[in-house]
Protein backbone atom coordinates (compact mmCIF):
# COMPACT_ATOMS: atom_id res chain seq x y z
CA UNK A 1 0.00 0.00 0.00
CA UNK A 2 1.76 3.28 -0.67
CA UNK A 3 0.52 6.37 0.82
CA UNK A 4 2.29 9.13 1.37
CA UNK A 5 2.41 10.70 4.86
CA UNK A 6 3.06 14.56 5.83
CA UNK A 7 4.11 15.95 9.22
CA UNK A 8 4.16 19.07 10.82
CA UNK A 9 7.83 20.80 11.72
CA UNK A 10 8.02 21.30 15.47
CA UNK A 11 9.09 25.38 14.89
CA UNK A 12 6.63 26.46 12.39
CA UNK A 13 3.97 23.78 12.13
CA UNK A 14 3.82 23.85 8.17
CA UNK A 15 3.17 20.05 6.58
CA UNK A 16 5.18 18.61 4.90
CA UNK A 17 6.08 14.91 2.82
CA UNK A 18 9.23 13.26 4.05
CA UNK A 19 10.80 14.02 0.77
CA UNK A 20 10.78 17.95 1.23
CA UNK A 21 11.14 17.55 4.75
CA UNK A 22 14.88 17.82 5.09
CA UNK A 23 15.34 20.82 3.18
CA UNK A 24 13.02 22.50 5.61
CA UNK A 25 14.53 21.41 8.45
CA UNK A 26 17.69 22.55 7.31
CA UNK A 27 16.52 26.49 7.10
CA UNK A 28 14.15 26.63 10.03
CA UNK A 29 13.71 24.03 12.99
CA UNK A 30 17.59 23.54 13.03
CA UNK A 31 18.26 27.36 12.63
CA UNK A 32 15.75 28.39 15.67
CA UNK A 33 15.87 27.92 19.72
CA UNK A 34 14.13 24.44 19.82
CA UNK A 35 17.58 23.30 19.75
CA UNK A 36 19.44 25.19 22.25
CA UNK A 37 23.20 26.17 21.94
CA UNK A 38 25.26 23.99 23.64
CA UNK A 39 28.89 22.18 22.86
CA UNK A 40 27.04 19.13 22.24
CA UNK A 41 27.68 18.31 18.57
CA UNK A 42 25.07 15.65 16.85
CA UNK A 43 23.92 14.63 13.78
CA UNK A 44 20.70 15.13 11.97
CA UNK A 45 18.79 11.81 11.05
CA UNK A 46 16.13 10.58 9.03
CA UNK A 47 14.43 7.31 10.24
CA UNK A 48 12.07 5.49 7.86
CA UNK A 49 10.40 2.28 7.27
CA UNK A 50 12.58 0.16 5.33
CA UNK A 51 9.62 -0.93 3.21
CA UNK A 52 7.25 2.00 3.41
CA UNK A 53 9.46 4.72 3.84
CA UNK A 54 6.82 8.12 2.28
CA UNK A 55 4.41 6.35 5.13
CA UNK A 56 5.95 6.28 8.82
CA UNK A 57 9.50 8.66 9.47
CA UNK A 58 10.93 11.10 11.49
CA UNK A 59 13.80 13.09 11.58
CA UNK A 60 15.30 14.18 14.72
CA UNK A 61 18.84 14.83 16.25
CA UNK A 62 20.77 12.84 18.47
CA UNK A 63 24.51 13.68 20.10
CA UNK A 64 27.55 12.18 18.17
CA UNK A 65 28.06 10.48 21.65
CA UNK A 66 25.41 8.52 22.15
CA UNK A 67 25.74 5.23 22.19
CA UNK A 68 23.40 2.45 19.50
CA UNK A 69 22.04 1.34 22.66
CA UNK A 70 20.75 4.79 23.26
CA UNK A 71 19.22 4.97 19.96
CA UNK A 72 17.76 1.62 19.73
CA UNK A 73 16.62 2.63 23.39
CA UNK A 74 14.81 6.01 21.53
CA UNK A 75 13.43 3.49 18.42
CA UNK A 76 11.99 1.14 20.84
CA UNK A 77 10.06 3.72 22.58
CA UNK A 78 9.17 5.87 19.80
CA UNK A 79 8.12 3.23 17.56
CA UNK A 80 8.55 -0.35 18.20
CA UNK A 81 8.60 -2.16 21.60
CA UNK A 82 5.71 -4.77 22.57
CA UNK A 83 7.30 -8.09 24.18
CA UNK A 84 11.60 -7.46 24.67
CA UNK A 85 12.62 -8.58 21.19
CA UNK A 86 16.13 -8.67 20.55
CA UNK A 87 17.24 -5.82 17.48
CA UNK A 88 20.22 -5.20 15.91
CA UNK A 89 21.97 -2.62 13.18
CA UNK A 90 24.09 -3.85 10.70
CA UNK A 91 26.90 -0.37 9.24
CA UNK A 92 29.41 -1.42 6.86
CA UNK A 93 28.36 -5.20 7.18
CA UNK A 94 28.86 -5.84 10.89
CA UNK A 95 26.02 -6.39 13.30
CA UNK A 96 25.44 -5.09 16.74
CA UNK A 97 22.94 -6.82 18.30
CA UNK A 98 21.16 -5.48 21.31
CA UNK A 99 22.34 -8.80 23.92
CA UNK A 100 25.93 -10.53 23.33
CA UNK A 101 27.32 -12.94 24.43
CA UNK A 102 30.57 -11.94 26.49
CA UNK A 103 32.76 -13.57 23.95
CA UNK A 104 31.51 -11.23 20.98
CA UNK A 105 32.28 -7.37 22.24
CA UNK A 106 32.86 -6.25 18.47
CA UNK A 107 28.97 -7.03 18.00
CA UNK A 108 27.71 -4.82 21.15
CA UNK A 109 25.66 -1.72 20.90
CA UNK A 110 27.92 -0.01 23.91
CA UNK A 111 30.24 1.70 20.80
CA UNK A 112 29.30 5.45 20.21
CA UNK A 113 27.78 6.82 16.83
CA UNK A 114 30.32 8.68 15.43
CA UNK A 115 32.59 6.16 15.72
CA UNK A 116 30.85 4.60 12.92
CA UNK A 117 28.19 7.12 11.16
CA UNK A 118 28.55 9.90 9.60
CA UNK A 119 26.62 12.46 7.39
CA UNK A 120 25.81 10.34 4.12
CA UNK A 121 25.98 6.84 5.85
CA UNK A 122 22.93 4.92 6.20
CA UNK A 123 22.47 2.05 8.50
CA UNK A 124 19.80 -0.75 8.49
CA UNK A 125 17.75 -1.39 12.08
CA UNK A 126 15.73 -4.02 13.12
CA UNK A 127 13.33 -5.16 15.84
CA UNK A 128 12.39 -9.01 16.39
CA UNK A 129 14.28 -11.12 14.92
CA UNK A 130 11.56 -13.16 14.06
CA UNK A 131 8.12 -10.75 13.37
CA UNK A 132 10.68 -8.17 12.35
CA UNK A 133 10.23 -4.61 11.84
CA UNK A 134 12.94 -2.92 9.52
CA UNK A 135 13.76 0.16 9.16
CA UNK A 136 16.50 2.55 7.36
CA UNK A 137 18.57 5.36 9.49
CA UNK A 138 20.53 7.79 7.37
CA UNK A 139 22.20 11.08 8.69
CA UNK A 140 21.34 13.61 7.00
CA UNK A 141 23.96 16.19 8.76
CA UNK A 142 26.25 17.29 10.96
CA UNK A 143 24.06 19.38 13.97
CA UNK A 144 26.63 22.21 16.15
CA UNK A 145 23.79 22.91 19.19
CA UNK A 146 22.23 19.51 20.00
CA UNK A 147 20.47 18.95 23.48
CA UNK A 148 22.65 16.37 25.76
CA UNK A 149 21.68 12.77 26.45
CA UNK A 150 18.47 13.17 24.56
CA UNK A 151 16.62 12.50 20.39
CA UNK A 152 14.80 15.50 19.56
CA UNK A 153 11.80 14.51 16.73
CA UNK A 154 11.42 17.66 14.86
CA UNK A 155 9.38 16.17 12.19
CA UNK A 156 7.05 12.60 12.29
CA UNK A 157 4.43 11.73 9.87
CA UNK A 158 1.23 12.14 11.12
CA UNK A 159 -1.05 8.97 11.14
CA UNK A 160 -1.39 7.58 7.90
CA UNK A 161 -5.42 7.32 6.48
CA UNK A 162 -6.50 3.76 6.03
CA UNK A 163 -9.39 2.59 4.57
CA UNK A 164 -12.02 -0.38 5.47
CA UNK A 165 -11.16 -3.03 2.82
CA UNK A 166 -15.11 -3.92 2.67
CA UNK A 167 -16.99 -0.85 3.28
CA UNK A 168 -14.41 1.66 2.32
CA UNK A 169 -14.78 4.15 5.92
CA UNK A 170 -12.03 5.01 7.40
CA UNK A 171 -10.22 1.98 9.47
CA UNK A 172 -9.78 1.83 13.18
CA UNK A 173 -8.02 -2.05 13.12
CA UNK A 174 -5.62 -3.99 11.88
CA UNK A 175 -5.17 -7.77 11.07
CA UNK A 176 -2.62 -9.24 12.75
CA UNK A 177 -2.57 -12.48 10.45
CA UNK A 178 -3.41 -10.92 6.91
CA UNK A 179 -2.57 -7.19 7.92
CA UNK A 180 -6.04 -5.87 6.29
CA UNK A 181 -7.42 -2.74 7.80
CA UNK A 182 -11.04 -2.98 8.75
CA UNK A 183 -13.64 -0.17 10.62
CA UNK A 184 -15.44 -1.53 13.92
CA UNK A 185 -19.02 -2.18 12.04
CA UNK A 186 -17.03 -4.89 9.43
CA UNK A 187 -14.71 -6.60 11.68
CA UNK A 188 -17.20 -9.45 12.66
CA UNK A 189 -17.42 -10.02 8.86
CA UNK A 190 -13.95 -10.01 8.17
CA UNK A 191 -12.28 -13.28 6.58
CA UNK A 192 -9.90 -13.89 9.49
CA UNK A 193 -12.38 -12.88 11.93
CA UNK A 194 -14.97 -15.89 10.60
CA UNK A 195 -12.25 -18.53 9.81
CA UNK A 196 -10.74 -17.90 13.59
CA UNK A 197 -14.16 -17.97 15.27
CA UNK A 198 -12.33 -14.39 16.95
CA UNK A 199 -11.58 -11.56 16.69
CA UNK A 200 -8.21 -11.12 19.11
CA UNK A 201 -6.58 -11.40 16.15
CA UNK A 202 -7.49 -7.45 15.18
CA UNK A 203 -5.41 -4.81 17.06
CA UNK A 204 -6.17 -1.36 16.67
CA UNK A 205 -4.42 0.92 13.99
CA UNK A 206 -1.50 2.91 15.65
CA UNK A 207 0.58 5.63 14.13
CA UNK A 208 4.09 2.95 13.90
CA UNK A 209 4.98 0.90 11.04
CA UNK A 210 4.66 -2.39 13.62
CA UNK A 211 1.12 -1.49 13.38
CA UNK A 212 -0.57 -5.15 13.58
CA UNK A 213 2.82 -7.10 14.39
CA UNK A 214 3.14 -9.40 17.39
CA UNK A 215 1.84 -7.40 20.18
CA UNK A 216 1.84 -3.81 19.79
CA UNK A 217 -0.65 -1.63 20.73
CA UNK A 218 1.32 1.55 20.57
CA UNK A 219 3.30 3.65 23.25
Amino acid sequence: MKIKTKGKCAKCNELYTAAKAEAHLLTCALRSDLLPQTDTDGYLVRISCAERPDMYWMFATIPKTASLSFLDSFLRGAWLECCGHLSKFTIDGHRYISHTESGNPSQSMKKQIDQLLSPGSTCEYVYDLGSSTHLEIQVVSEVHACPQKKVTVLMQNNPPDFHCELCKKTATNICSICGETICSSCCEQHSCVVDEGADYILMPIVNSPRSGVCGYTGN
